[in-house]
């Protein structure tokens, strides 16, 4: 089995971790097991070490997104500069919900300031139909905490976010939704912490 392989069996495999990420389930369904899961995430992501995270990050999506959320779990802010890189630059491509994860927990003001950039670059096309109502709500999360109000513009009546949601078909357009599933990522995270 090569290194690749063996961390992609390690990490991202066990109980179809990648899949669970991508979806909200593991928040909707049993909280025992809900706390288990995140109990296994933050061992994984303390016991990783920064070669294999590293590793994990230049792999393909389901491997960088499985170690952006690992890193959100087991708190591992060395990994915080090239996740705020990775979504300035435009790269996050299929991780970018496990980096805006991460940054929300961290929930420093540059981490609402990278989410805020992110979005408004990412609303202006509505054809773009990819992470932006998952950076929505992590920047909402952030500006809680903080007392930050820097989504006020794209939130804004006729704004940036109101024309883009009108040209998309998701489930929600409503950013209060996507607030409350972020937020609730991270408070599993925060039941979990050891």
């Amino acid at each position: 089995m090569s290194g690749r392989d063996d961390l992609f069996g390690r990490y991202c495999l066990p109980g179809n971790r990648y899949k669970k990420l991508l979806s909200a389930r593991v928040l909707t369904g049993d909280r025992e097991q809900a706390l288990r899961f995140g109990r296994a995430m933050a061992d994984d992501g303390r016991r990783a070490s920064v070669a294999e995270l590293e590793g994990l990050l230049v792999g393909d999506w389901r491997e960088a997104g499985t170690a952006c959320w690992l890193i959100g779990f087991a708190q591992r802010w060395e990994f915080r500069p090239e996740l705020r890189r990775r979504l300035l630059a435009g790269e996050a491509g299929r991780a970018a919900k496990g980096i805006t994860f991460a940054l929300a927990r961290s929930g420093q003001a540059a981490d609402a300031e990278v989410l805020a950039h992110r979005l408004a670059a990412d609303l202006g096309d509505p054809a773009d139909r990819r992470y932006q109502p998952w950076v929505l709500g992590g920047l909402l999360v952030v500006e809680e905490r903080l007392g930050l109000k820097l989504s006020g513009e794209l939130l804004a009546p006729d704004g940036p976010w109101e024309r883009w949601a009108e040209a998309n078909t998701f489930h929600s357009r409503e950013s209060a939704q996507w607030a409350r599933l972020v937020r609730q990522w991270v408070e599993l995270a925060e039941a979990v912490r050891g």
